[in-house]
């Protein structure tokens, strides 16, 4: 398989942020504390009482941006497995990652193309028991921002962007993209009932593809022409 795009960018950015943030806030608990003991000395009030409210503060935010950046970790550490995985197909599939397109909220994590047509692939590595019954998802029976419109979207954004610089490509080529959500953490339980989209395993995910490319076939100059598409609007905007 051709990686055309790397992935990791848009993770990456929002990792450095966080780290910046966690910094911040330290520095800020560091120079409240100063504070604290500069304006506590004229005050009945005792000293431990403002260090104890900084200290709160403090840890309630740090906890906060800890939870964000474990999280965005375990997401770059998901996409690299699949990236990994997905490179032992044959060399006629195209793989692109990290695409940013208006009008998407976020990144899409994978757009694979070629004999599969073309499918967008959202990485997640969440421990647990995932339920999924239509767009509504749970994890370890708590309520969760629905996968399957978060891929669904992705896909739309994709087929929308690559109908617009191949239109003659419309009613063929891009009919449909497919939507897959894979889940790559080794403890995680799947119950899935009507999903909008395909929710694999990481161990399930060849195959799934393997599966799409017996009913989509492309020509490999297609899949290359809407790889460089991709690719090329991220070198102009992103």
């Amino acid at each position: 398989m051709r990686v055309v795009r790397a992935g990791g960018r848009y993770l990456e950015g929002r990792e450095q942020r966080l780290w910046v943030a966690l910094v911040g806030i330290l520095g800020l608990a560091l120079a409240g504390v100063v504070l604290t003991q500069v304006s506590l000395k004229a005050s009945p009030v005792p000293a431990w009482a403002g260090i104890t409210v900084v200290a709160v503060v403090t840890l309630s935010a740090t906890a906060k941006v800890a939870r964000r950046l474990i999280s965005v970790r375990k997401g770059r550490l998901g996409e690299r497995l699949v990236t990994d995985l997905l490179r032992r197909l044959p060399d006629d599939y195209c793989l692109v990652n990290d695409v940013m397109l208006d009008g998407n909220r976020g990144n899409v994590d994978h757009v694979l193309i070629d004999p599969c047509g073309v499918v967008v692939i959202e990485t997640k590595r969440i421990p647990g028991r995932i339920r999924c019954y239509g767009d509504e998802w749970s994890v370890n029976g708590h309520r969760r921002r629905s996968m399957s419109q978060q891929v669904n979207s992705g896909a739309c954004a994709v087929r929308y962007f690559l109908t617009e610089r191949h239109p003659g490509l419309a009613a063929t080529a891009l009919r449909w993209v497919e939507s897959v959500v894979v889940f790559t953490h080794p403890t995680c339980r799947l119950e899935v009932n009507r999903a909008r989209t395909a929710v694999v395993r990481y161990s399930e995910l060849l195959q799934l593809i393997l599966t799409l490319a017996g009913k989509h076939r492309m020509a490999p100059t297609l899949a290359s022409r809407f790889a460089k598409s991709l690719v090329g609007s991220q070198a102009v905007s992103h």
